[in-house]
């Protein structure tokens, strides 16, 4: 009985024990596969951690979130007008003619692919970031996980 107090008390308290366990189950899903979902999933077990740095990391991190959502929104929208310029320029007469319409059209919507991509990147980036944040925060977890034999 005496020992299982002791290695109850070593391993501290079971709410962030049991938050760390989530925070470091979303980061190892978010390592295996890059969609969405887990990168979600991360981020929300890292922000279920409750650290005081959240409190001040969150607003930095809210902000950089609104602006590559608007980076996406942005490209998504080039690259509807470039669909409609390349379709529809030649039809009205763009100036240049013909293929400077459809050029165009072209070369907006690759723009578009291309602020696209970069911001997958960067969002990429972001979450990997955000699970190396939560990462520095496991006094327990990390260590004892890495010593872990090969299953």
């Amino acid at each position: 009985m005496r020992t299982e107090a002791v290695v109850a008390s070593a391993l501290g308290d079971p709410d962030r024990l049991a938050r760390e366990l989530r925070a470091e189950a979303g980061a190892r899903r978010w390592d295996q596969e890059k969609n969405p979902s887990a990168a979600a999933g991360a981020v929300f077990a890292v922000l279920g951690l409750g650290a005081i740095d959240i409190l001040i990391l969150l607003p930095i991190l809210m902000t950089v979130v609104s602006v590559l959502f608007g980076f996406f929104m942005a490209a998504i929208g080039l690259f509807i007008g470039g669909g409609a310029v390349m379709v529809a320029g030649p039809i009205v007469g763009f100036p240049g003619g013909v293929l400077a319409a459809v050029l165009a059209g072209v070369g907006m919507m690759a723009g578009a692919a291309a602020i696209g991509a970069l911001t997958a990147i960067a969002t990429i980036l972001l979450v990997n970031a955000t699970v190396w944040f939560a990462r520095l925060h496991y006094r327990l977890l990390k260590p004892a996980l890495d010593n872990q034999p090969p299953a």
